[in-house]
Formats: C-alpha cells, structure tokens, sequence
C-alpha cells in the first residue's frame, strides 16, 4: 500500500491535524475575559444566557441558509451523549449534520 504524504504547507502550524481540542484564536479568549465574566456561574436559564444561545442560533440559521421550520440545537460536552440524544429525540423523518 503507497505511503500517503501531505505535503507541509498543508499541515496546521501549531501542529494540530484531525479531531480532538480546538485551538482557540487569543482575541477569542480576550473576548471571553471581558463577556464571559458575566455569563459564568450563570443558569441557563436566566436571561443573558438565553440570549446569548438565541444569538447564536439565529447567526447559525443565518449562515447556513436554513429552511423555514429547521432548528439549530447546541449541546453541552461532548459529541457522544449529543448524537445518541439526537437519534432518538431530534430527527422526525431525516437529518443533515454538520460537525
């Protein structure tokens, strides 16, 4: 079997390549310093989170062009626990994912 090579200037910088831990851009973190403080030790349920996931959900509506009646689900963690809740509580007749 050939040996398969990608080609280096096509290989992450910081040496990321495949799943696991994403790499968080530092304007990200700055960002989240000045408006995370106030979200943290929030419920969900109080208002500024909601409006946040609200925010969030519709820029995503947004930038996936979705049809009218297609939602936008957020979970919490990992990708496991979401995908076997979403098999048996989300998806009527089909599903598109995009991870």
């Amino acid at each position: 079997m050939p040996e398969i090579i990608i080609p280096a200037e096509l290989l992450p910088v910081d040496g990321r390549f495949g799943c696991g831990p994403s790499r968080v851009r530092q304007e990200q973190i700055a960002a989240f310093g000045v408006e995370g403080a106030r979200l943290m030790g929030t419920s969900h349920r109080q208002a500024p989170v909601k409006n946040l996931v609200k925010r969030v959900q519709e820029g995503l509506m947004d930038l996936f062009h979705n049809p009218a009646g297609y939602e936008i689900v957020l979970g919490n963690g990992g990708s496991t626990a979401f995908w076997d809740a979403a098999a048996f509580s989300l998806v009527e007749n089909k599903a598109q994912n995009l991870v």
